[in-house]
């Protein structure tokens, strides 16, 4: 998650990582919720390493010669999912990219693999790795709006913010009903300073999906980084109405509140965000006392 200082206040806004595909073989992606870390087991990470390295190459051999491409898939696909449940994710990854070298004569195995390793990339913080994935998933299979979306995110938390917003743009094109990818836009011309064309297209998202809570969120964000808190305000409570779990949606009411000098309101909202992230709180604690003084 990112952050925007303004006047000493900070405002988040942030690309949604909040969900990963689930791999099966040949089958479409499903965004599934993230995957708690499974038990530790105490056996060394080099142990582990040698271990996939020798399954994959073992994969690579029999689909080689059996031609099973699919069941080899899934065999690695088990194994890639193991090694990402005990967070073993260098080891998921030489999974899901031997998928793809076996699978390279089946375009949709191969392009959902280096899609899947892509994603682990993101989530362990390895844009650059993250980017170079999925462009070998889009020059396989240049149709896959997901690619395209995963791209832009990627290219967003390396600050390619043009580059991004095209990725984003593509998604969209070949999937209007993308939310992901809109929202994803709007980001994007939120980091690059361009508030009114971030507005414009909140604005339609909210128009086409009314019940999607982080259009409500970035609106309200970008209308308090336009001078415009009070205006901001019932968009954050609308996010909050639709969603609330989620602690960003409270922070940044908070922030926006601070914006209009309203402490006793940011204070409110910062008890309901104690119950939900305390280390939030703690930092929007901070701001509300800098802006006390």
């Amino acid at each position: 998650m990112t952050v925007t200082e303004i006047s000493g206040l900070t405002l988040h806004s942030y690309y949604e990582f909040q969900r990963i595909p689930n791999f099966r073989g040949d089958s479409l992606f499903l965004n599934l919720e993230m995957r708690a870390a499974g038990p530790i087991v105490e056996i060394s990470d080099r142990f582990w390493s040698v271990t996939v390295l020798l399954l994959c190459l073992g994969g690579l051999v029999a689909a080689q010669s059996n031609g099973d491409t699919a069941r080899e898939s899934q065999r690695l696909t088990r194994v890639a999912e193991t090694a990402e449940q005990q967070n073993r994710f260098d080891d998921a990854i030489k999974a899901y990219e031997t998928i793809a070298i076996i699978g390279k004569n089946s375009p949709r195995v191969a392009a959902n693999a280096l899609l899947h390793a892509g994603q682990i990339y993101m989530v362990t913080a390895r844009f650059d790795k993250a980017a170079s994935s999925f462009r070998s998933s889009i020059s396989i299979d240049p149709g896959s709006a997901e690619a395209h979306n995963a791209l832009g995110e990627a290219l967003g938390e390396l600050k390619q913010y043009q580059s991004a917003l095209r990725s984003f743009q593509q998604a969209v094109n070949l999937n209007g009903s993308f939310v992901r990818a809109r929202y994803n836009i709007a980001v994007t011309y939120d980091r690059l300073g361009q508030l009114k064309y971030a507005e414009f297209v909140y604005r339609i998202l909210i128009r086409d999906h009314p019940d999607y809570p982080l259009a409500y969120d970035g609106l309200g964000v970008v209308l308090s980084k336009s001078g415009r808190a009070r205006e901001a305000i019932a968009f954050h409570q609308k996010a909050i109405s639709l969603n609330p779990r989620d602690p960003s949606f409270y922070y940044n009411s908070a922030i926006s509140y601070l914006l209009l000098g309203d402490v006793k309101n940011a204070l409110e909202q910062k008890q309901q965000l104690e119950k939900l992230d305390p280390a939030m709180a703690e930092r929007l604690a901070m701001m509300i006392a800098k802006q006390q003084k």
